[in-house]
């Protein structure tokens, strides 16, 4: 009986999440006991590498470059709707723990510019998924440099 209450539960958000829908889910601030570091370690660095530096041409670098989505509308929401985020095991309180630790040692966003994740945040993020990665990451980094960095940010150019 478990078995199929589960399953008449379970089918709707699944299939409301294939969907591309909003998805109402609960917040999770259950936490794993593992350190941001340690988490990374274990649900990033597979493709992201060690060191944040991606894969030329198949995985996106996030040493050096992932507090840029920072500095663009739309941004931040994305870094949590990417598909290796949005879909991860974490809970939305060690997502939220493993981003603030991710933007803070690789991409050292300039001072004011970063504002920590939430638990409740990165839930409501991850209620919306994207349909189309590629198109709204190349939206958004075409606009790093045209839109002028928030006071405090420097410029690569």
């Amino acid at each position: 009986m478990k078995r199929g209450f589960l399953i008449l539960v379970t089918l709707p958000w699944a299939a409301a999440a294939v969907a591309g829908q909003m998805v109402d889910r609960p917040v999770n601030l259950a936490r794993n006991g593992r350190t941001p570091h340690v988490n990374y370690m274990t649900e990033c660095q597979g493709c992201h590498l060690p060191d944040g530096s991606g894969m030329a041409g198949k995985v996106p670098a996030m040493k050096g470059e992932i507090s840029r989505f920072l500095t663009v509308e739309g941004g931040r929401q994305f870094l949590i709707q990417v598909p290796g985020a949005a879909n991860s095991k974490l809970s939305d309180a060690d997502l939220a723990a493993v981003m603030n630790w991710i933007i803070t040692t690789m991409g050292k966003p300039a001072a004011g510019i970063f504002t920590p994740y939430t638990p409740e945040e990165v839930a409501s993020y991850r209620a919306h998924r994207l349909q189309d990665v590629a198109t709204v990451r190349g939206r958004l980094v075409s606009r790093f440099a045209v839109q002028e960095p928030p006071t405090g940010a420097t410029s690569s150019r």
